[in-house]
């Protein structure tokens, strides 16, 4: 029940960031709303969760602990991953229908990256791939790569026309939000390493 649960909350973050992306590039109100609305379910979801996580503890013992524990770690991170897609849909919002400044090809690419972070850290997590997890861990430079390319590329935009200090502005919001779900996705891969292995190790350590 419980693992089908977290999968079931992984899927609706995935789904809030692939939601909160489109909305942004097709500047889509409707879907950006959507997508701020759907949070609530993803933070219902979540204490549901841990409340019956915290429940099972009494009774289980051994493995079955380790499992429950990595759970509880792993629930908070993808429900603020959650809250990050949330933040871009509410960008979309703020920028309107017509925003008159396109996307920079780094924050798209960016976007990308991260959503594919994402789905493939479910499906560590899914599999309890614990080479996987480890792999997508030394993807985070490149989203740290691209975080600093997109803020050079915003503040080049500002600089040069300051009529664009406004949106270029909220879409640096846009990168903060990108980032942190990628730096989250790296803390759910290292507990699939800890769920499978029973050992805790720091995987998230930048070379950057």
């Amino acid at each position: 029940m419980t693992d089908n649960g977290l999968m079931r909350l992984g899927d609706l973050v995935a789904q809030a960031l692939e939601g909160a992306l489109k909305a942004l590039a097709r500047s889509d109100l409707i879907l950006a709303d959507r997508v701020v609305r759907d949070d609530l379910e993803v933070n219902r979801l979540r204490y549901q969760l841990e409340e019956e996580l915290v429940g099972g503890l009494s009774a289980a013992g051994g493995e079955e602990i380790r499992s429950l524990v990595g759970a509880l770690y792993v629930l908070p991170e993808l429900e603020r991953m959650g809250d990050h897609a949330e933040g871009i849909a509410k960008v979309a919002l703020m920028l309107g229908p017509h925003p008159t400044l396109p996307l920079p090809g780094a924050v798209v690419e960016m976007g990308k990256r991260t959503l594919s972070i994402v789905n493939r850290t479910l499906t560590a997590l899914n599999k309890g791939d614990a080479n996987l997890a480890r792999a997508l861990c030394l993807e985070d430079d490149d989203i740290d790569a691209l975080y600093d390319r997109a803020y050079q590329e915003l503040i080049s935009t500002m600089v040069a026309d300051p009529r664009h200090i406004a949106e270029a502005t909220y879409m640096l919001w846009v990168t903060h939000n990108l980032e942190r779900i990628a730096d989250r996705a790296t803390n759910v891969c290292e507990r699939v390493v800890y769920l499978v292995t029973g050992r805790v190790e720091e995987l998230n350590v930048s070379k950057y």
